[in-house]
């Protein structure tokens, strides 16, 4: 009824329709209510190409202070009344807010979608983000204490060829860089905080006192000491079992310290914030926490045009100083179909790890470019005709070196995915932040291009991206720069 309703309304209708994604429309007379994102007018960026004139205008400026202007502007932007009117019109109070994009998510019966369409306010209408499930009253596994720590070293401890193969070793020794001051944000299915190899390169929440069920810091959530599960809604980030074991290994690539005998970090003394679930929360708290470097190594498919909504998402997030890694996947077909590299990774501004085996060849698992953009509502730069070059870099997605094992079994060498080339690219960037913290986070992406080694055909290609990660070439390319700005 409420469809063929829809249909007769005429002229207008179809006007305040087209603001309606088709993935919201088709679940018209199907349910009661519809779980959607209503994205408010006034952003940040402009689509599509707001983003490259904030590079091109904020090139010289400092992150911290790139960070500080563009999270005031985000959230003054978020209360600006736009969102107010969304919930006024939908007369519902129960939704939840967001500022890296000004939208709110909630639900609305089918009936509703085009009153809030028809509002100036209202850009678009979206299938909605993942939500919050209420919090749970857990406590963290295990709270580690800190140790006294000398200076790093490669002493009596192995350090494997992948590590070798992109010049971390060169990096630790000739520039004493070891990702010394730098977070990077594990967006995971959990981490096994309490190997030994990870324990004592672990981010902590200053404003937040461990397993006393209070929020300390007053940001809404309880315990949140080492990151915080928005899946679960829970203080609790660790690899559950032995099937969260992913994000084990893929903080093992980024930071894993070799204390077991082997070092699998890229950058060994980085500290690692654990979170789970729930993009655009986990973004947001990665900001607010001070996270540089988030490393993602999903999936997402058939968003549609809510491939736009993750854009948008995340250049803002680059904009305000976040770099964004991502595993190009393991979905291979062939060159001329598009949709095996997804979301994330699938986003220009997102750094997308390809990956190649130790013989330098695409292994037949990784998937492949380019990138189609042409069908997105408020994009259409890349029409599949001259589709996105992804991937941007490459990296080792295994197997057959030393990754962290699960419990009672310190490493392994059998896993095998782009998850675990996306770690390799997020710890390089880890170098180059600690090596010069002021660039701006776009400039990761750009410089690790110009310095990676060619892994396929002259210049940047749909298989190798620019080619293999160098770390040394990026960190010195990293320091001229920052001498520069």
């Amino acid at each position: 009824m409420i469809s063929s309703l829809w249909l007769l309304r005429g002229a207008a209708a179809e006007d305040f329709s087209e603001k309606i994604d088709p993935q919201v429309r088709a679940r018209f007379g199907k349910v009661e209510s519809v779980h959607v994102t209503v994205l408010c007018r006034t952003q940040l960026l402009d689509m599509p190409d707001g983003f490259a004139r904030f590079c091109s205008e904020y090139a010289s400026r400092d992150r911290a202070e790139l960070r500080e202007a563009v999270m005031a502007r985000l959230k003054t932007i978020a209360v600006n009344g736009e969102q107010d009117a969304v919930l006024k019109a939908a007369r519902s109070a129960k939704a939840e807010r967001h500022w890296i994009v000004n939208a709110v998510t909630l639900q609305l019966p089918p009936h509703m979608l085009e009153k809030i369409a028809a509002l100036d306010e209202v850009k678009y209408i979206y299938a909605g983000f993942a939500g919050l499930p209420p919090q749970r009253r857990d406590r963290i596994s295990e709270v580690i204490v800190p140790a006294e720590r000398g200076p790093f070293s490669v002493k009596d401890r192995n350090v494997p060829w992948n590590l070798s193969a992109i010049g971390a070793p060169r990096v630790w020794a000739g520039k004493k860089n070891v990702g010394e001051g730098v977070v990077v944000a594990m967006l995971e299915s959990g981490v096994d905080y309490t190997h030994p190899d990870l324990r004592q390169n672990l981010w902590t929440n200053p404003g937040e006192t461990p397993d006393n069920g209070k929020d300390d810091d007053g940001n809404g959530l309880v315990d949140d000491y080492y990151g915080y599960n928005f899946r679960t809604g829970s203080c609790e980030v660790g690899a559950r079992t032995a099937k969260h074991h992913h994000g084990t290994m893929t903080a093992g690539i980024v930071a894993g310290d070799g204390s077991g005998g082997t070092i699998t970090g890229v950058a060994p003394r980085a500290r690692l914030m654990l979170l789970s679930g729930a993009g655009v929360y986990a973004f947001q708290y990665a900001l607010e926490h001070g996270a540089d470097v988030l490393s993602m190594s999903f999936s997402i498919p058939n968003l549609g045009n809510g491939r736009g909504l993750w854009r948008l998402m995340s250049e803002q997030a680059v904009c305000a100083g976040l770099v964004l890694v991502s595993g190009c996947g393991n979905f291979q077909q062939s060159a001329e179909i598009p949709e095996q590299i997804r979301i994330p990774e699938g986003i220009p501004c997102v750094i997308g790890a390809g990956g190649v085996d130790r013989s330098m060849q695409v292994p037949g698992f990784c998937s492949l470019g380019p990138v189609e953009w042409g069908t997105v509502k408020f994009y259409g730069d890349y029409p599949l005709s001259k589709g996105l070059i992804k991937p941007d870099v490459c990296a080792f997605p295994g197997p057959g070196y030393p990754q962290l094992g699960p419990a009672g079994e310190d490493y392994i060498s059998n896993r095998r995915g782009n998850s675990f080339s996306a770690p390799h690219v997020a710890g390089v960037a880890a170098l180059m932040l600690s090596a010069a913290p002021g660039l701006p986070a776009w400039r990761m992406q750009e410089l690790m291009e110009a310095t990676a080694k060619d892994a396929g055909p002259d210049g940047k290609d749909c298989r190798t991206g620019a080619g293999l990660i160098d770390a040394w070439a990026a960190v010195s390319a990293a320091e001229a720069a920052a001498e520069r700005q």
